[in-house]
């Protein structure tokens, strides 16, 4: 399903509008709507190509390619005789003559059954293609391997792209368009609990809640995502063991870098290594409190998985597993889950509420352009939201209540109070906020003050 990409298919039209070659990268998770986005972008061109790799051999990888390129380029001959070789294939596409384009997914496949690719691709592309009428649009979803590929030095591929696209997940305004009925407290939560992979959002039950979506499609085997997370470890890390260890520990409440490390039982330098993997493919975040001047080298980073859905598993499924998988889901839910549910909930929608007060639907409450966004925490004090222009005089500091009762404006001058024991934020120009999911009761905000009821906003045009 195709939603609301606009900026992203400008990116690709406007590139293949170009005139002469092109090599343009698509790389991004799966289930981020890679190939949807590609086909969208083709589906009005008679010479586009479009070619899916696969796990096979190197000949089995040409013979489908041929017989692609042959119908969609009206070559007979290439479906009749295949090309054989990796040689034979660059030889053929650099005697094409006129306007054409070849879209090869998941091009990592291709590499893994023909490891010479990226050399004989270079030496094609600086020999004849180049300087050719014929696109090439590579995408992939090993993340690892495309960058690899394509961004490392010594990579023969480094340098040769015109350009390049990392597809990131749907923003919940973006969200909202696969559901179209609800409320926009429910899109934050949906958001929240499930994040913005397409592949992901269009397997949930519109006519549903959020909670009974993660009752009936996360907690039930045989749900595809059930299965989803380890599926996505197995298919795109080497060590996916590994990785899921210390995805479980973050999850299970290990935030500190020796906590980590203790628990997974891995040294600093190696556990460095897949942590920024990890971090490469947006699984894994470090935070730090936002008025940190040198967030790389600040101690008091804490990490976070920062992918929703992947943080929904270890935390709802994972420590589970046994009894889901004797299909006890409602034992699970009303025992482990329910009880706590709010609370996490309560949490799990700040980075959205961020997200939104940055760039979305909220951010004409904050009266200044904002250049840093997150939260603070110190062992006495820590505020939800706190957001900093440039020159850091200015802060926007928010408390997020995400309760089903309206919340009283009062609860501002307990916001201020702790305010003030930051010294980092005491003297700066603040405004402070309050953010309900269920309104306020009587009272008003003063200066520098806002009461920002979620359900009286408004979504912005399309």
């Amino acid at each position: 399903m195709f939603v609301n990409r606009n900026r992203e298919l400008r990116i690709l039209n406007d590139h293949l509008a170009r005139p002469g070659a092109g090599m343009f990268v698509l790389w991004g998770r799966r289930r981020i709507g890679k190939t949807s986005l590609l086909t969208k972008a083709i589906e009005n061109d008679p010479r586009a190509a479009f070619h899916m790799a696969s796990q096979s051999t190197v000949v089995d990888e040409l013979a489908r390619l041929s017989t692609t390129l042959a119908r969609a380029w009206n070559v007979p001959l290439l479906e009749v005789q295949p090309l054989t070789t990796i040689d034979a294939l660059m030889t053929y596409l650099a005697s094409v003559n006129d306007r054409r384009l070849l879209v090869w997914d998941e091009f990592p496949y291709a590499i893994e059954a023909a490891p010479e690719l990226p050399s004989l691709l270079q030496s094609a592309w600086d020999l004849h293609l180049k300087d050719g009428p014929l696109k090439l649009i590579l995408s992939g979803s090993s993340v690892g391997m495309m960058e690899q590929t394509f961004f490392h030095p010594t990579s023969p591929l480094f340098g040769r792209r015109t350009g390049q696209l990392r597809l990131s997940p749907l923003g919940p305004h973006h969200v909202r368009h696969l559901f179209a009925d609800w409320s926009i407290g429910d899109i934050v939560e949906l958001a929240a609990i499930f994040g913005g992979a397409p592949g992901t959002l269009v397997r949930l039950d519109s006519t549903l809640s959020v909670s009974r979506n993660l009752q009936r499609h996360v907690l039930a085997i045989g749900e595809p995502l059930y299965n989803e997370v380890p599926f996505l470890l197995r298919q795109e890390l080497r060590e996916p063991r590994v990785y899921h260890a210390i995805l479980a520990a973050v999850g299970g409440g290990a935030t500190r870098f020796g906590e980590i490390s203790s628990k997974v039982g891995l040294d600093k330098s190696n556990l460095s290594r897949y942590l920024a993997t990890l971090a490469e493919m947006g699984l894994v975040a470090r935070q730090v409190p936002v008025t940190e001047r040198l967030p790389e080298k600040s101690r008091r980073g804490r990490y976070r998985i920062a992918d929703p859905f992947v943080a929904t598993w270890y935390r709802w499924v994972h420590p589970h597993r046994s009894l889901l998988e004797r299909g006890l889901r409602e034992a699970v839910w009303s025992e482990y889950i329910e009880p706590g549910y709010s609370a996490v909930l309560g949490q799990a929608v700040e980075p959205v509420i961020v997200e939104l007060l940055t760039s979305s639907i909220l951010s004409h409450h904050v009266p200044f352009p904002v250049a840093f966004a997150g939260s603070f925490w110190s062992s006495a004090v820590e505020l939800d939201v706190v957001l900093l222009d440039a020159s850091r005089k200015r802060a926007f500091i928010a408390e997020v209540k995400w309760t089903t009762r309206p919340v009283s404006p009062k609860l501002l001058a307990d916001l201020k109070t702790r305010t003030a024991r930051v010294p980092a934020l005491a003297e700066l120009d603040c405004v402070y906020a309050l953010l309900s999911r269920s309104g306020f009761t009587a009272g008003n905000a003063g200066d520098n003050e806002r009461l920002i009821d979620l359900d009286s906003e408004r979504w912005p045009g399309p």
